[in-house]
């Protein structure tokens, strides 16, 4: 256990409290005003019972999400299912979290993959609050797919097929359609956003549309990823197609079914299968379309990561831009790079008049 005294950025001291658990698990208490609050909090904390050993896997599985609710009402939900199997299997009725080993949970994740994460982050909560002393969840080193990280985004005439293949597929409906796809590939918005976009988002004068709230799930309309409304630019593309769009009426939704419902998974993909299927892909997930978009930003308008970044609602600076979603041409990078020296430098440059003057007397490398 520890205080330890600090000084903040306007000279005035607090006092930060850690205490240490067993088996190595290091809780952190906050920081406090005054030397008196923290030894409280330190002393509380110490004579706050030990639960290690007595709760079995099935019991916290089935009250884990309502006891330990995250911010977002569909992050409880995507975690009730999730752990729901778990809950319900014979082995963990009576089996202690502290005697549940890392082969066995390897074998589970193994076979239940997209429970992992919830899994991983129940155990997470129970090692916090002194439930049992350390998550068989974690750094199991499971085989690991690259996933999107290879994938190849389709070109920009590819985009205009893609569209043609939307017309062609809804008839009447199928400016709508194409629309969302143009709004999906150049905006970069995720579809969640798109399904419950309304045309007050969009600022025709400014070229900018506000993303305020995202579908997650069918049923929870919330804020967007990390939590933040963001503004973004409309692409003259993405502005025709929207221009051109007769409003359905009774709806303020940019993008509906073609009943004039709101968007859900099911009834996407009633809307997305036939266009994929006679665009020759049917395996194609709409989710490629922001890699369409991310790659034609960094390429075609020379957008740094950062940039693009900002456009999806990232906010680690252009990271998973680089390593995930943007597939940008090596070939497109060099004359970028070529084309920012010969910009950049005028033929009055020394350098230039140098290297000119050498090639006029006749000097050729290796000469």
């Amino acid at each position: 256990m520890a205080i330890i005294k600090r000084k903040t950025k306007e000279k005035k001291t607090r006092y930060a409290v850690k205490v240490s658990r067993s088996g190595g698990v290091q809780e952190w208490l906050g920081t406090f005003d005054t030397q008196k609050e923290a030894k409280e909090a330190e002393r509380k904390a110490l004579s706050k019972p030990r639960s290690y050993g007595k709760e079995t896997c099935q019991s916290f599985a089935r009250r884990w999400v309502k006891d330990y609710p995250r911010p977002r009402a569909s992050t409880n939900a995507t975690n009730a299912n999730a752990v729901k199997k778990f809950s319900e299997d014979p082995r963990f009725e009576s089996l202690r979290l502290d005697d549940l080993d890392r082969r066995t949970a390897r074998e589970w994740v193994l076979a239940n993959p997209s429970q992992h994460s919830a899994l991983r982050a129940m155990f997470n909560d129970a090692v916090r609050d002194e439930l049992c002393h350390a998550n068989p969840f974690s750094n199991l080193r499971l085989p690991q797919s690259r996933g999107r990280k290879d994938l190849v985004p389709i070109t920009s005439e590819e985009l205009e097929q893609l569209c043609d293949c939307a017309l062609d597929a809804h008839g009447d409906y199928g400016p709508y359609f194409e629309a969302l796809i143009l709004t999906a590939a150049y905006t970069l918005m995720r579809p969640g956003e798109l399904f419950v976009l309304e045309w007050a988002d969009i600022d025709f004068e400014a070229n900018e549309i506000t993303v305020s709230k995202t579908l997650s799930g069918d049923s929870f309309v919330e804020l967007p990823k990390n939590g933040r409304v963001r503004t973004i630019t409309l692409p003259p593309p993405v502005k025709l197609a929207l221009l051109q769009m007769h409003r359905i009426e009774g709806t303020d939704r940019v993008f509906s079914t073609v009943r004039g419902k709101r968007f859900a998974k099911s009834s996407f993909h009633y809307a997305w299968n036939p266009v994929r299927t006679k665009f020759g892909q049917p395996g194609m997930d709409f989710y490629e379309l922001k890699h369409f978009g991310c790659t034609y930003w960094l390429d075609e308008k020379g957008l740094s990561p950062a940039d693009v970044a900002l456009q999806c609602g990232h906010t680690d600076g252009g990271a998973l831009i680089m390593s995930t979603y943007g597939h940008p041409s090596e070939k497109k990078a060099r004359d970028r790079i070529k084309r920012a020296w010969s910009e950049a430098d005028s033929t009055e440059a020394p350098w230039v008049q140098l290297v000119s003057a050498t090639l006029g007397q006749g000097y050729r490398p290796g000469s």
